[in-house]
């Protein structure tokens, strides 16, 4: 069972991370907090699914769509587009102790001239789970701006009993004018 602890201080670091390339990137001052309550809930989010029992694969690529779905909505809550949200905040999800391993191991082989099979296949592994990582946040974040391209935002989050509200305004505005 992941602790209080366990949770807090790695979301803490993600959303100073996340705002820290949010500046960066020169987003707008007033979708900073927005921001870093995304990296926050985007690290929290991929260490709870470790915890049911996903993937590191698995957890990364459903912690960056849930981050995607939430971007568009505050891209209409905050008239910003929704990469302002979404990419600083997976920026945190991003695997820099494998791609880390992945280069000492490169380094080291390199440097001791002979096969090391070991030393070859740990560079393999995280070099691949590296680019898969980087594949999952990336798809992650693209796949609902793709899916739902060209569809507002009140079109996708419209209440149900809303149906139909159109055609009534359209009808009145037609008699009007």
């Amino acid at each position: 069972m992941i602790s209080f602890i366990g949770v807090v201080e790695p979301a803490i670091m993600a959303a100073v991370t996340a705002v820290a390339f949010a500046v960066l990137f020169s987003v707008p001052s007033r979708t900073l907090h927005v921001i870093a309550g995304l990296g926050a809930l985007g690290i929290a989010q991929r260490l709870f699914f470790f915890e049911w029992g996903l993937s590191t694969i698995e957890g990364t690529f459903v912690s960056a769509a849930i981050i995607g779905i939430i971007s568009i909505w505050l891209s209409w809550k905050y008239h910003a587009a929704a990469i302002v949200f979404s990419i600083p905040a997976v920026i945190p999800m991003v695997p820099g102790v494998y791609a880390y391993r992945t280069m000492m191991g490169l380094l080291a082989f390199t440097h001791d001239g002979g096969l090391n099979q070991e030393v070859l296949l740990d560079i393999i592994s995280n070099g691949l789970l590296t680019a898969f990582l980087f594949l999952c946040l990336a798809f992650g974040v693209s796949i609902p701006n793709l899916l739902l391209r060209g569809r507002s935002i009140r079109d996708i989050a419209k209440p149900m009993d809303m149906e139909g509200t159109e055609e009534i305004v359209y009808e009145k505005m037609k008699k009007a004018g």
